[in-house]
């Protein structure tokens, strides 16, 4: 049976900020599915079905912007946050262009982590 909670993926090279993501997501009361690359996220369907992803922009292979534009290509119109541990204005100015419902700095507290994700359910 389906789940009627919605569905975050998170796409992180780092297994403990996937976790920990993973964790403040689930105590908002979604889903989520944690990947560890931009090739991972490529092969999964788990975009078909989710309410959001949250993409890490600095990943070897592929980053979270390519992976981003990758995803936009195949048609995904899933809405993205982007997160990084680097508060590089110039990411954020690349987050805001290519369409991001948010930018979050790595660590983030569950407050804007929570702010951000209600923006994306939000009715």
């Amino acid at each position: 049976m389906a789940s009627a909670n919605p569905l975050v993926c998170i796409v992180d090279d780092d297994d403990s900020v996937r976790r920990a993501f993973g964790r403040m997501v689930k105590s908002m009361g979604c889903d989520t599915v944690l990947l560890s690359s931009g090739r991972e996220c490529l092969d999964s369907s788990c975009v078909d079905h989710a309410a959001c992803l949250i993409i890490d922009v600095s990943m070897p292979d592929i980053d979270g912007f390519e992976l981003d534009t990758l995803l936009k290509a195949n048609g995904c119109s899933v809405p993205t946050i982007f997160m990084s541990a680097y508060s590089d204005e110039s990411y954020r100015d690349k987050a805001r262009l290519a369409g991001a419902v948010g930018f979050l700095s790595k660590p983030c507290d569950e407050t804007q982590l929570q702010e951000v994700i209600d923006a994306v359910l939000a009715p």
